[in-house]
């Protein structure tokens, strides 16, 4: 009995430390590395996960800086990684930037991405497929047209029950999505929505109704919103959101037990700086959102382009931050982690 009860004990123990969230500094900067930013993960076969980002490998980290694609395999639910290698090289003017990943019917795994060839004119959505879990990747499709800035933002891309799959894009300050009927072989773009001042950075997600939620980054106030009937053909006028905050993009997705929505983005109203990064509950579809509670908020810091990935019971959440230069950080929370009651 006396075994039993120990055995028990050391069970409690593993129960509660597994429940516990994990932090990791997954692609830290180096002398010749100024920035690694803008991930995705994605599940791989035999519960592996491979994690894609931006990694900067020379000048200063500028947004329009010399980078390529990375990438990284877990085998542990993302509490270790293996070694780095190039997932695309760098083949643009500029750079290549902003990982996005989607399983295809096929069951080869596709990446879309940004190859920026000019700092302000000349950005091109590319998708590449890979059909051995993320090893290798493909030749290149160009998706938007040549001579325009269109871009993109690291861990979107839905597929919706009817199997359309949308990718989330933006140019002069119109948001709208590409979408593809035959699983990517073909692609049109989608009518398009502009606030007053423009948004950018646009994230999807279906509701339990059918319709589309488009949440997107504006400098007026927070997030606004705008729905689809039609499987994101076209979207409604959009409004200002209950998610307030400043000037930055925003993460969704659904919580998988709960079917509740998630989401992470900078709240902050009024402010400059991109701190606290927030998580907040919707169990209305969207229509209210409530479980505020900060994922990092130290003082003098700042978090920035935030991407959340469920594996079973946890959400994986990479975003970079600015103290100590710009590296690549991954926490894993525990769903019970957004639903416990913050003290004031």
């Amino acid at each position: 009995m006396q075994l039993i009860q120990i055995a028990f004990c050391v069970l409690l123990t593993l129960a509660a430390t597994a429940a516990e969230p994990v932090h990791v500094i997954v692609a830290p900067v180096k002398p010749d590395n100024p920035r690694n930013s803008e991930a995705a993960i994605i599940p791989l076969s035999e519960g592996r996960l491979l994690l894609g980002w931006t990694e900067f490998y020379a000048g200063n980290g500028a947004d329009h800086g010399p980078a390529r694609l990375a990438g990284k395999i877990s085998k542990d639910r993302g509490r270790t990684w293996g070694d780095q290698y190039t997932l695309v090289e760098n083949d643009g003017g500029c750079n290549v930037m902003e990982v996005n990943f989607l399983r295809l019917k096929d069951n080869s795994i596709a990446l879309f991405y940004c190859q920026k060839n000019t700092e302000d004119s000349d950005c091109r959505v590319m998708m590449r497929v890979s059909k051995d879990e993320g090893a290798t990747f493909g030749g290149t499709k160009q998706l938007s047209e040549a001579g325009k800035y269109t871009g993109l933002t690291n861990g979107r891309c839905i597929r919706l029950k009817t199997g359309r799959i949308l990718l989330e894009a933006w140019e002069k300050g119109d948001s709208y999505v590409y979408l593809s009927d035959d699983d990517g072989a073909t692609w049109r773009e989608s009518q398009r929505i502009k606030p007053e001042q423009g948004s950018w950075e646009p994230a999807c997600i279906e509701l339990k109704d059918g319709r589309v939620l488009m949440l997107t980054r504006t400098g007026m106030g927070g997030q606004y919103q705008s729905f689809s009937s039609d499987g994101g053909e076209h979207w409604t006028e959009p409004q200002l959101s209950d998610l307030k905050g400043t000037a930055a993009p925003v993460s969704l997705s659904r919580v998988p037990s709960t079917g509740d929505l998630l989401a992470v983005w900078n709240h902050n109203p009024g402010a400059g700086h991109r701190t606290p990064l927030t998580a907040a509950l919707s169990k209305d579809e969207g229509k209210t959102w409530g479980s505020f509670r900060n994922i990092e908020e130290a003082p003098g810091d700042a978090w920035a382009y935030p991407a959340v990935t469920w594996v079973k019971d946890e959400a994986l959440v990479t975003y970079f931050n600015y103290t100590g230069g710009l590296s690549l950080q991954l926490k894993i929370l525990p769903e019970a982690w957004f639903y416990e009651s913050v003290t004031p």
